[in-house]
């Protein structure tokens, strides 16, 4: 049983080693298609092309909330990445240069930071309880071991 299960690690080795051959010729053949493409394309052609991206056209983030040109702009549904957290943060005032950034609000580790813990630490504790009830065919000794190590993981956070 060794030896076949050392066969099919050899054999599953190779095989990653040559996907990752195959997907790299395939990205330089690709690239070969595109340069022998563009080498026929006009220059008339290609620069109505770049007219009809609209780079020049500032990108809307949000409803109001106008960004930066130069981009396309791809919308997706709501639900596919949810997030938490805005990741773009806006300051108002000047935009010099010289100016000092604006103090940040709650950098004592207010309530939101609070917050995430909590939330971190709820979505740890339903982790644990998920798996230790899938787990559970052992008896319950094994239950209980890992009920209380969860416990006291928690705590040393705090």
């Amino acid at each position: 049983i060794f030896l076949l299960n050392l066969l099919i690690a050899q054999l599953n080795g190779a095989y990653r080693i040559v996907y990752e051959d195959m997907v790299g010729y395939a990205r330089l053949n690709r690239a070969e298609i595109i340069v022998t493409t563009m080498e026929q394309v006009s220059e008339k052609r290609w620069s109505r092309f770049l007219q009809s991206l609209k780079f020049e056209e500032r990108l809307e983030f949000g409803e109001g909330d106008i960004g930066l040109p130069g981009g396309l702009q791809v919308t997706e549904p709501s639900n596919a990445n949810p997030t938490t957290v805005d990741a773009i943060r806006r300051f108002g005032g000047s935009t010099s240069p010289t100016v000092p950034w604006p103090e940040e609000e709650n950098m004592d580790g207010g309530d939101d930071d609070k917050f995430d813990r909590l939330e971190k630490l709820i979505v740890r504790a339903t982790k644990n309880m998920s798996s230790s009830r899938g787990g559970k065919k052992g008896g319950s000794s094994s239950a209980g071991a890992s009920g209380s190590g969860g416990g006291s993981g928690g705590g040393e956070e705090e």
